[in-house]
Formats: C-alpha cells, sequence, structure tokens
C-alpha cells in the first residue's frame, strides 16, 4: 500500500496542458486501463481532493483524467468566471477536452459543483457518455440553502483541514474573493432563475447513473439527490447513513467500491 500510495502522489503532480475552447486546461492523467474516466472537481477544486477515490482504483483497467475547469487548480490564469451560465460552459469544455484528446467513449465522475457540470456534460454527449456517478450535488438551489452558504462566506473561519490546502494552493485572498463570488452566483442563480442550477438537464440523461449522497449533508441536503433519483431515468441512489459532503474521503472503501461495481457492471 506504501507503494502504491507513492505512485499516485508521484502521478498527481504530473501534470499536462492543453488548449481547449481558447484556455489552457490542466489534467491529469492516471493509469492506462481500457475504461476511461474523467473526474470533475468541486468549487476550488483541487486534484489531491480526489486521492482516496484513486489510490485503489485498479490503473489496468481504468485510465482516470482528473481536470481543472478554468479558473480551478493549475488552469490559472484566467481568474474564476462565474457570470451566468458558468456550469454549462465548463461542461462545454469537458467534452472539448475529451474530443482534443482523441476519447470517443467515456464515464464522468462529479463532486459537487462537478457533479452538477457532469450532469450537464452528459445530457450534452449523450452519445458518448458510457456511466455517470455524482455525489453530494443538486439541480435546483433554495433560499435555506443560500443561508447555509453564507455560514461559509468567511473563508477563515473554515477548519483548519479545508482551510490551509485551499491557502497553499490559491492563496489566502483568491480563495476569500472566489468563495464570496461562487455563493453571489447562486444567490443570482436563485434570484433570476428561480434556483434552478441544472434542472432543465435532467431529462437528457441517458447514461446510467449512480448518486451518491450523506444523510447528513449540510451543504447539499438529501432532498437534492431524491430530486435527482426522481428525474433521472433509471438512475440508482445510494445513502450514506451519517455521511456528510466529502463521502470519498470519509468512507473511501465503501465510496470506491460501490462507483466500481456500477462500471464494472455491463
Amino acid at each position: 500500500m506504501i507503494d502504491q500510495q507513492t505512485t499516485v502522489s508521484t502521478e498527481i503532480t504530473n501534470s499536462t496542458k492543453i488548449k481547449v475552447k481558447g484556455f489552457e486546461i490542466n489534467y491529469f492523467k492516471i493509469g492506462n486501463g481500457p475504461q476511461k474516466l474523467l473526474i470533475f472537481p468541486g468549487a476550488l477544486g483541487q486534484v489531491t481532493n480526489f486521492e482516496p477515490l484513486i489510490e485503489n482504483f485498479d490503473r489496468k483497467k481504468y485510465t482516470i483524467y482528473i481536470w481543472d475547469p478554468p479558473g480551478y487548480g493549475l488552469s490559472r490564469p484566467p481568474n474564476r468566471d462565474f457570470s451566468p451560465g458558468f456550469l454549462y460552459r465548463d461542461a462545454d469544455c469537458a467534452i472539448a477536452l475529451m474530443e482534443a484528446l482523441c476519447i470517443d467513449r467515456y464515464s464522468m465522475l462529479g463532486w459537487c459543483n462537478g457533479g452538477c457540470t457532469a450532469l450537464i456534460a452528459a445530457s450534452k454527449a449523450a452519445d458518448r457518455v458510457e456511466k455517470l456517478v455524482v455525489w453530494s450535488c443538486n439541480a435546483y438551489v433554495t433560499s435555506k440553502d443560500l443561508e447555509f452558504y453564507e455560514t461559509t462566506r468567511d473563508v477563515y473561519a473554515w477548519c483548519e483541514k479545508r482551510r490551509l490546502p485551499q491557502f497553499q494552493m490559491y492563496g489566502e485572498k483568491y480563495v476569500s474573493d472566489t468563495w464570496s463570488g461562487w455563493i453571489d452566483a447562486f444567490h443570482k442563480i436563485l434570484d433570476e432563475d428561480d434556483g434552478d442550477v441544472c434542472r432543465g438537464v435532467l431529462a437528457e440523461i441517458n447514461a446510467p447513473t449512480l448518486i451518491l449522497h450523506g444523510s447528513e449533508d449540510d451543504l447539499v441536503p438529501i432532498e437534492h439527490a431524491v430530486y435527482l433519483h426522481d428525474n433521472i431515468k433509471g438512475s440508482t441512489l445510494e445513502v450514506f447513513p451519517g455521511g456528510k459532503h466529502i463521502l470519498h474521503i470519509l468512507f473511501p472503501e465503501k465510496f470506491n467500491s460501490l462507483v466500481d461495481n456500477f462500471l464494472t457492471i455491463q
């Protein structure tokens, strides 16, 4: 296990940039298996968020691509743009990335806002997406959700375990400005779009879809997972009792087993 973890740490420090839709997009490639997986990070995401997910995946079975949307991770500059339609632009960028890499068929895994983006991308590239896994994400936002988001606006009040890696990657000002911009963007979605994050795309998703959610997720309450399950045809919902927002980190064995089994079943 030590050797494998060392390999993972080495692999995720090696990244490549490719020009996609006018952006220098950074991505990491891990493994060389026939099943291609594209992983979508959440807000202010970074590749190390997914170490628990990838360290036990079979590299002879999967080729994993983890990408940084514009404004996140190493896909900077530019700074993150939260103007209307930002998740849809990310989805277009993700599809274009896989086209640029000459990958015709792939599955997608998305966490939090990355899950929203993956849902949109799966609706736009329905003929290319084999399977879809999303966790801790939502298709709409409510005033109650925004009330909780506001309690997180002060990034200096975040717990040290969450705050310090973000500050190290992005710098304190960028984290503060970007997180506030993210909250403001969702206020705008609630006020101008009736809270519609990606409701309209759910009926267009054809790929078998696995939805994972924690029963105690404060940032994205369980009602959102139920809504996704009710509105994505043929989807499967797995709830983690007592689970919160970072399921893949808190429950790595269970999470990886569910995802691997889902991706393997024909």
